[in-house]
């Protein structure tokens, strides 16, 4: 396997529910994903502009992000996954150690090759699969590095034992949580000062009614998206309580 350079990331994505509203209206469905693309677009356009460490590809309901620097990069899927839920879409992906690489291959105008060289893509398709829910999961190995000063944050005890007042209640670090299943860890995304939800109880009161009119499969994304919000609410509570902020 290549050398991985600390902060180089792949990130996988896809939108949930898109196959269902394909199977009542076409263009129903072209509205959600010409939603999903602006909405990333806004958010990552600029930073693939800035040089050549940030590569971005959509298609059809998914989205491919890798590079370098992902400590920048969190912070902007944050803001996009909460645009989406705010617009009513859901989106659960995961983001991984390594940057992506690709083989470079014969190509045509009307004829494109896209052959990973590692593993990178593999493990995030797969790491999001064990998860319901809207999430943004994190590769263990990523969340090590990310929290390397600060360790004791590896666990849920060490979080609430340890304040670290020197960082700061906006540092997505903050955010970074084992998953209850523990085997991996994800991004607590509700939580953003910069940009709360207007009220926590109302959101997961219009979940919980979406839910009651879903099948099975359906209704639990929208419960494990339910339980996700919850966290991250106790999160920024716990952490308002370590660090004395009213």
């Amino acid at each position: 396997m290549e050398n991985q350079h600390l902060g180089d990331f792949t990130f996988y994505g896809d939108l949930l529910g898109v196959g269902a509203a394909y199977q009542l209206s076409s263009a129903l469905a072209y509205e959600r994903l010409n939603e999903f693309y602006n909405t990333v677009f806004s958010f990552l356009f600029e930073k693939t502009q800035e040089g050549r460490n940030l590569k971005v590809y959509m298609f059809s309901d998914s989205v491919l992000i890798y590079g370098k620097q992902v400590e920048r990069v969190l912070p902007q899927l944050q803001k996009i996954y909460l645009e989406l839920f705010r617009k009513g879409l859901l989106l659960r992906g995961a983001i991984v150690d390594g940057r992506l690489r690709t083989e470079p291959r014969l190509e045509g105008d009307n004829f494109r090759k896209f052959l990973p060289k590692n593993d990178t893509l593999a493990r995030a398709v797969g790491l999001e699969k064990t998860h319901k829910g809207a999430r943004l999961l994190i590769s263990p190995k990523l969340a090590e590095s990310l929290l390397g000063r600060n360790r004791d944050w590896l666990t849920v005890d060490g979080y609430i034992r340890n304040a670290h007042r020197e960082v700061e209640t906006t540092s997505v670090l903050r955010r970074i949580c084992p998953t209850p299943t523990g085997i991996a860890y994800e991004l607590l995304y509700f939580w953003d000062p910069a940009s709360p939800l207007s009220d926590y109880a109302a959101e997961k009161s219009t979940m919980n009614e979406i839910a009651q009119f879903l099948d099975v499969e359906a209704a639990t994304h929208y419960r494990e998206t339910i339980s996700l919000l919850e966290r991250s609410e106790l999160r920024d509570m716990r952490t308002r309580q370590l660090l004395c902020v009213v």
